[in-house]
């Protein structure tokens, strides 16, 4: 708009693209009009304008708000000047004004959008930043104050992995600075962090490549999982601890059910042969009796042998590991004659120590308990291998399988996902890893790795 008025804000002349602008058909509806009550939004502006104008003779892009014809609102920035008669007397004002109203809007929506993002970032319950060249740019007050400092002004500029623990240091550098790259790597993970004063944290760190201010950057949020660390710790002391104490109570059973019955039953499979010795043949139904009485007998001790070896084998204390392995083996072909058993164990030329044996024994008779219960499968293989530091447990079958899920106790009954349980953590009180892969319709492998010490 290209305008001129009075000293009193009456337009005097206008061109046509102010009139559009205003809303207006043709000059002739615009001049005449008092911009102080037809234009102006708000009187106090036009004050600001002549104030300023009075005193220096003119303004510069002096920012305001126009009412159009129709009631909308614009928002214009006004550049003018007096005007002047030969005398040197003030007699109006002169410049033009621009429509500013789709800036102005995109400045509030984004102001209002900064506003959101920076009181959703500082409110926070995540540690949130951005690094570049491996140097913090920004740090909300969230991660300042989960590392122990006052304000995030102590971070900034200085290299991440400054705060992370000296032996996690270097695999998050190199996943940080890899990451700047925009090469992939695990977009979550876990690492200690080093604090102000000194202690030290467990953080759970989500990352990703970003830009920022042009330039490549890592943008990450993290949260402070030390809590949650001690209680999956104790958790699995606690597991571990009842495995051990579960072994303890298997172990002083079967020697009772041994000593105790075992004895017993002896001593009356000797008595009933002493008794059928003195029968005479005057008394055939009798000596039938205890004949009767004797097989009977021998049946209880054997299933007393069974339950026992169950309990806790003999042989696994006597002769290790593989003899009683096999001796199962044999034992689970006795019941379960339809399903073919390969077993292979190789470098084991002496004995693992005593822990790591029961483990393994474990797992071998979950797995097999497990197949004979659910896999309906024809064919299991199984491979016990010794590879110096570790010895690792194979075992695979073809039976039906099933879905896996990242939850170790997921399985196709509560039965099997406590038995997975069990498994992964006896073999993690060894300081071992356990996976386990299995498809619908094409079996499950188990694979143990233990450390042998």
């Amino acid at each position: 708009m290209v305008y001129l008025s009075d000293t009193a804000g009456v337009i005097l002349d206008m061109n046509e693209a102010g009139v559009a602008m205003l809303g207006y058909g043709s000059p002739e509806e615009v001049l005449g009009l008092d911009s102080s009550r037809h234009l102006y939004i708000d009187p106090e502006d036009r004050l600001r304008f002549l104030k300023t104008i009075e005193q220096t003779g003119s303004v510069q892009d002096f920012e305001t708000r126009f009412r159009r014809r129709d009631g909308t609102i614009l928002d214009v920035r006004i550049t003018a000047t007096t005007r002047r008669n030969r005398k040197g007397c003030v007699e109006g004002y002169e410049g033009f004004v621009l429509d500013v109203t789709d800036r102005k809007r995109a400045e509030r929506a984004l102001h209002e959008s900064e506003e959101k993002y920076r009181t959703m970032v500082e409110n926070s319950l995540s540690a949130i930043f951005i690094h570049q060249k491996g140097i913090f740019r920004f740090v909300n007050q969230r991660l300042a104050e989960m590392m122990g400092y006052d304000n995030a002004e102590e971070i900034l500029n200085r290299h991440f992995w400054e705060f992370v623990h000296p032996d996690d240091r270097p695999l998050v550098k190199e996943r940080g600075l890899s990451r700047e790259k925009s090469q992939v790597f695990p977009r979550q993970y876990t690492f200690r962090v080093i604090k102000k004063d000194g202690s030290t944290s467990w953080v759970d760190l989500r990352a990703t490549h970003a830009t920022y201010l042009g330039e490549s950057a890592v943008v990450g949020n993290c949260i402070d999982i030390t809590q949650s660390m001690i209680s999956e710790e104790e958790i699995h002391h606690l597991s571990r601890r009842l495995i051990e104490v579960s072994e303890e109570e298997k172990k002083g059973l079967a020697a009772d059910l041994h000593d105790e019955f075992g004895q017993a039953l002896t001593s009356l499979h000797f008595d009933l042969e002493s008794l059928q010795s003195s029968l005479t043949n005057e008394f055939p139904e009798q000596k039938q009796r205890c004949s009767s009485l004797l097989q009977r007998v021998e049946m209880l001790a054997d299933s007393v042998r069974k339950t026992t070896s169950y309990l806790r084998p003999d042989l696994l204390d006597h002769l290790g590991l593989v003899p009683t392995l096999e001796w199962f083996i044999h034992e689970f072909n006795v019941r379960w004659p339809n399903i073919r058993i390969e077993f292979q164990a190789l470098g084991l030329k002496k004995r693992l120590n005593q822990q790591i044996e029961i483990v393994l024994y474990r797992i071998f008779q979950e797995c097999l308990t497990n197949i004979s219960k659910h896999a309906k499968a024809t064919q299991v293989e199984i491979m016990l291998t010794y590879s110096h530091p570790r010895v690792i447990f194979t075992i695979r079958d073809n039976g039906v399988g099933y879905e896996t899920s990242s939850h170790p106790s997921s399985s196709l009954s509560p039965a099997r996902g406590i038995g997975l349980l069990s498994m992964r953590e006896r073999v993690a009180s060894c300081g071992g890893t356990i996976d386990i892969a299995s498809i619908p319709g094409k079996g499950t492998t188990i694979r143990a790795s233990i450390p042998v010490q």
